[in-house]
């Protein structure tokens, strides 16, 4: 077994992308849109927006999962609502990007940890409609109380995938996806699972909770209504905020020895997280910045690195005004004193596929591991304008071919949460 320098952890590495996102279904699919700097974003037709002040989201219109999970019986599918359908999905083609078949490892040494940042929302939507246009009374049976829970398309992923190890759902809103990748990248390093897979559902593009987004007190998303390919401006003087989008995504996460062994092809490796609770605002990050700094330089030093080795900063990059400036000023408090044109490359994948709350972490881990992998910084489209505080080198001219060796991947959440994730590229 490969050992960390201490003797006692293994080195954990990603081999398996598994993408259910707007018009994306491939590993391919999501590194053209991503490095070509393709938005899925359209304007919404989920439900009328003549009166609702929020025009545009990513939807997932052209999902079939019958082309991802070809053996599933009606019998089960039928009383399956989407989110479950596409994380099941995701699961299968993380397995098909990894190699990986039903029967290559024992169940019990395999576990699955996802990440939505709410409870079924889009269970409940999907039930009540139905009660209402059929009045069918069997939509609340006995069997919608498993199907109504959080954890409902976690436990049936992991059922159908035969997964017999650890498995949970967490929910710490937009960081989610980091705390899945942590606990996956413990289990596995401590000896405690050969296999996890790290995944993130989310499934948010109902009204009700669009308007508490859209409040005028407090709005954080984007009131884009004439481009919607242009509704997320991350880093920009004119940013107007975020949009939301839907699907889910799943990583293969293992043992590196385990992974050369079978002759995997490898994303990235994992070098460490670092989660922590600001306790400060409830609803927004510390905007000194100064917290986050610390939160990254405890990053740096449990994974071994120092400032000059980071290529890149995927950024949290939501476009509203307090995310954007106090993850600038951040990065201006770890290199202070230092000239510019040596900090590191920031970029922020938003734009692409909206905000996806409990999976964005996940979604931005696969992101900057593909980036490691080709060697290639995808860029932050609509930036245009750069806000004279969000100063830093901005990948704003297209995708750009670098000498990546260590990424970090940044993410912030309502709750006074922020996480980090180191990955290095591989070179084994």
């Amino acid at each position: 077994m490969d050992k960390s320098k201490n003797g006692k952890n293994s080195r954990v590495v990603i081999t398996g992308i598994g993408v259910i996102l707007p018009n994306t279904f491939s590993v391919q699919d999501f590194w053209t849109n991503l490095s070509e700097g393709r938005s899925q974003l359209d304007f919404i037709t989920r439900f009328p927006t003549e009166n609702f002040p929020i025009k545009v989201a990513g939807e997932m219109n052209t999902f079939d999962w019958k082309k991802h999970l070809p053996d599933l019986s009606d019998k089960y599918s039928k009383n399956y609502n989407t989110e479950t359908l596409a994380l099941m999905s995701a699961m299968e083609e993380a397995n098909k990007d990894a190699g990986i078949t039903k029967g290559d490892l024992h169940p019990s040494r395999v576990g699955f940890i996802d990440s939505s940042s709410r409870a079924s929302m889009a269970w409940w939507d999907f039930a009540w409609r139905k009660y209402l246009e059929e009045k069918d009374h069997n939509v609340f049976d006995r069997y919608s109380v498993l199907t109504s829970m959080a954890s409902n398309p976690t436990n049936l992923t992991a059922i159908n995938a035969n997964i017999q190890g650890f498995v949970t759902t967490v929910s710490a809103a937009c960081v989610g996806g980091h705390h899945a990748i942590s606990l996956c990248y413990q289990a596995i390093r401590k000896g405690r699972a050969e296999v996890m897979y790290a995944g993130g559902h989310e499934f948010p593009l109902l009204q009700p909770l669009m308007m508490m987004y859209s409040d005028p007190m407090s709005r954080v998303m984007s009131l884009e209504k004439d481009n919607p390919k242009k509704g997320i401006r991350p880093y920009d003087k004119n940013r107007d905020g975020f949009l939301l989008g839907e699907g889910a995504v799943v990583l293969v996460m293992e043992r590196l020895d385990r992974a050369l062994q079978r002759g995997a092809k490898i994303y990235s490796e994992v070098l460490g997280t670092y989660s922590y609770n600001e306790a400060d605002h409830a609803m927004r990050m510390d905007l000194t910045g100064k917290k986050a700094t610390t939160g990254l330089r405890h990053l740096m030093k449990i994974s071994g690195l120092r400032l000059g080795d980071i290529d890149y900063f995927c950024g949290h990059g939501t476009a509203t005004h307090n995310n954007d400036l106090a993850e600038s000023r951040a990065i201006g408090h770890l290199y202070e004193g230092r000239p510019k044109f040596h900090w590191a490359p920031v970029g922020s994948i938003k734009p692409i596929f909206g905000h996806t709350f409990g999976a964005a972490g996940i979604i931005n881990v696969a992101a900057t591991s593909l980036m490691l992998k080709n060697q290639t910084l995808c860029p932050t489209i609509n930036l245009e304008d750069p806000d004279p505080e969000c100063d830093h080198d901005h990948v704003a001219e297209g995708a750009r071919k670098a000498k990546i060796r260590y990424a970090i991947s940044m993410a912030f959440a309502i709750g006074s949460q922020s996480s980090f994730v180191s990955l290095a590229a591989p070179e084994f």
